[in-house]
Protein backbone atom coordinates (compact mmCIF):
# COMPACT_ATOMS: atom_id res chain seq x y z
CA UNK A 1 0.00 0.00 0.00
CA UNK A 2 1.33 3.35 -0.81
CA UNK A 3 3.65 4.82 2.49
CA UNK A 4 3.36 8.42 1.85
CA UNK A 5 1.42 11.17 0.51
CA UNK A 6 2.78 11.02 -3.09
CA UNK A 7 2.77 7.99 -3.46
CA UNK A 8 -0.51 7.52 -2.43
CA UNK A 9 -2.19 10.56 -4.94
CA UNK A 10 -0.14 8.83 -8.11
CA UNK A 11 -1.87 5.17 -7.39
CA UNK A 12 -5.15 7.36 -6.58
CA UNK A 13 -4.39 9.40 -10.44
CA UNK A 14 -3.51 6.13 -12.25
CA UNK A 15 -7.21 4.86 -11.05
CA UNK A 16 -9.27 7.71 -11.53
CA UNK A 17 -7.08 8.15 -15.05
CA UNK A 18 -8.92 3.99 -15.89
CA UNK A 19 -12.68 4.79 -15.63
CA UNK A 20 -13.20 7.84 -13.77
CA UNK A 21 -13.21 6.34 -9.71
CA UNK A 22 -12.05 9.12 -7.37
CA UNK A 23 -9.72 8.05 -4.45
CA UNK A 24 -9.05 4.69 -5.39
CA UNK A 25 -6.04 3.22 -3.83
CA UNK A 26 -6.23 -0.44 -4.39
CA UNK A 27 -8.18 -3.15 -6.17
CA UNK A 28 -8.97 -6.04 -3.97
CA UNK A 29 -9.92 -10.00 -4.65
CA UNK A 30 -8.93 -13.59 -4.00
CA UNK A 31 -7.85 -15.94 -6.08
CA UNK A 32 -7.23 -19.80 -5.39
CA UNK A 33 -3.64 -21.61 -5.95
CA UNK A 34 -4.13 -25.31 -6.39
CA UNK A 35 -2.21 -27.49 -4.36
CA UNK A 36 -2.36 -31.29 -3.70
CA UNK A 37 -4.18 -33.20 -0.94
CA UNK A 38 -2.34 -32.12 2.51
CA UNK A 39 -3.62 -36.06 3.28
CA UNK A 40 -4.59 -35.56 7.11
CA UNK A 41 -7.21 -34.51 9.08
CA UNK A 42 -7.06 -31.10 8.08
CA UNK A 43 -7.23 -31.78 4.22
CA UNK A 44 -10.91 -31.19 3.65
CA UNK A 45 -9.99 -27.43 5.03
CA UNK A 46 -8.03 -27.38 2.01
CA UNK A 47 -10.73 -28.22 -0.50
CA UNK A 48 -12.56 -24.76 -1.98
CA UNK A 49 -16.13 -24.62 -3.85
CA UNK A 50 -15.07 -26.07 -6.89
CA UNK A 51 -14.33 -29.08 -5.54
CA UNK A 52 -10.15 -28.97 -5.73
CA UNK A 53 -7.61 -28.24 -3.16
CA UNK A 54 -6.18 -24.68 -2.43
CA UNK A 55 -5.18 -21.99 -0.59
CA UNK A 56 -7.29 -18.79 -0.90
CA UNK A 57 -4.59 -15.89 -1.50
CA UNK A 58 -6.36 -11.89 -0.96
CA UNK A 59 -4.10 -9.32 -3.11
CA UNK A 60 -4.75 -5.76 -3.45
CA UNK A 61 -3.10 -4.63 -6.86
CA UNK A 62 -2.19 -0.49 -7.61
CA UNK A 63 -2.61 1.00 -11.04
CA UNK A 64 0.17 -0.26 -12.43
CA UNK A 65 -0.75 -3.72 -11.43
CA UNK A 66 1.49 -4.28 -8.60
CA UNK A 67 1.02 -6.30 -5.98
CA UNK A 68 1.33 -3.99 -2.84
CA UNK A 69 -0.83 -6.40 -0.37
CA UNK A 70 -1.31 -10.25 -0.54
CA UNK A 71 -2.40 -12.82 2.40
CA UNK A 72 -0.95 -16.12 1.43
CA UNK A 73 -2.25 -18.42 4.91
CA UNK A 74 -6.21 -19.51 4.03
CA UNK A 75 -7.14 -22.88 3.17
CA UNK A 76 -9.16 -22.99 -0.03
CA UNK A 77 -12.63 -23.03 2.45
CA UNK A 78 -11.96 -19.81 3.89
CA UNK A 79 -14.67 -17.03 2.34
CA UNK A 80 -13.05 -14.12 0.94
CA UNK A 81 -14.75 -11.98 3.37
CA UNK A 82 -13.08 -13.69 6.37
CA UNK A 83 -10.17 -13.43 5.01
CA UNK A 84 -10.34 -9.36 4.79
CA UNK A 85 -11.86 -9.45 8.23
CA UNK A 86 -8.89 -10.70 9.74
CA UNK A 87 -5.83 -9.16 7.25
CA UNK A 88 -3.91 -5.89 8.16
CA UNK A 89 -5.05 -4.26 5.22
CA UNK A 90 -8.89 -4.16 6.84
CA UNK A 91 -7.27 -3.04 9.98
CA UNK A 92 -4.96 -0.32 8.56
CA UNK A 93 -8.10 1.32 6.80
CA UNK A 94 -10.18 0.90 10.13
CA UNK A 95 -7.94 3.00 11.64
CA UNK A 96 -8.03 5.71 9.42
CA UNK A 97 -4.29 5.17 7.97
CA UNK A 98 -5.88 5.62 4.66
CA UNK A 99 -8.44 8.14 5.20
CA UNK A 100 -10.39 9.48 2.64
CA UNK A 101 -9.28 6.69 0.22
CA UNK A 102 -11.17 3.84 -1.34
CA UNK A 103 -10.10 -0.23 -2.03
CA UNK A 104 -13.02 -1.40 -4.73
CA UNK A 105 -13.58 -5.42 -4.42
CA UNK A 106 -16.47 -7.76 -5.82
CA UNK A 107 -19.45 -8.64 -4.13
CA UNK A 108 -17.20 -11.24 -1.74
CA UNK A 109 -16.56 -8.42 0.05
CA UNK A 110 -18.65 -6.45 2.54
CA UNK A 111 -19.51 -2.85 2.06
CA UNK A 112 -17.88 -0.63 4.17
CA UNK A 113 -17.06 3.34 4.24
CA UNK A 114 -13.47 2.53 2.39
CA UNK A 115 -14.44 -0.60 0.75
CA UNK A 116 -16.40 -0.16 -2.25
CA UNK A 117 -18.32 -2.85 -3.71
CA UNK A 118 -20.86 -3.36 -7.14
CA UNK A 119 -24.35 -3.21 -6.61
CA UNK A 120 -27.12 -5.17 -6.81
CA UNK A 121 -29.72 -4.46 -9.14
CA UNK A 122 -28.64 -0.74 -10.56
CA UNK A 123 -31.27 0.98 -12.18
CA UNK A 124 -30.48 5.07 -12.06
CA UNK A 125 -28.74 6.61 -14.61
CA UNK A 126 -26.24 7.75 -11.27
CA UNK A 127 -26.37 3.77 -10.27
CA UNK A 128 -25.27 2.55 -13.59
CA UNK A 129 -22.54 4.91 -14.12
CA UNK A 130 -21.07 3.80 -10.83
CA UNK A 131 -21.38 0.07 -11.42
CA UNK A 132 -19.46 0.32 -15.10
CA UNK A 133 -16.69 3.00 -13.17
CA UNK A 134 -16.47 0.21 -10.07
CA UNK A 135 -16.62 -2.99 -12.77
CA UNK A 136 -14.26 -1.68 -14.64
CA UNK A 137 -11.60 -0.13 -12.44
CA UNK A 138 -11.67 -3.45 -10.44
CA UNK A 139 -10.97 -5.45 -13.25
CA UNK A 140 -7.43 -5.03 -12.52
CA UNK A 141 -7.14 -7.47 -10.11
CA UNK A 142 -8.51 -9.86 -12.03
CA UNK A 143 -5.41 -9.07 -15.02
CA UNK A 144 -2.99 -8.81 -12.12
CA UNK A 145 -4.07 -12.92 -11.24
CA UNK A 146 -4.54 -13.60 -15.20
CA UNK A 147 -0.61 -12.88 -15.35
CA UNK A 148 0.49 -14.05 -11.97
CA UNK A 149 -0.95 -17.69 -12.94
Amino acid sequence: MPENQIEKQEVQIGFYEMYNFPRVIGAIDCTHIRIQSPKSDIGEQFRNRKGYFSFNVQAVCNSKMEITNRVARWPGSVHDSTIFDNSLVRAQFENNEFEGCFLLGDGGYPCRNYLMIPLLNPTTNSELKYQKSQIGTRNIIERVFGVLK
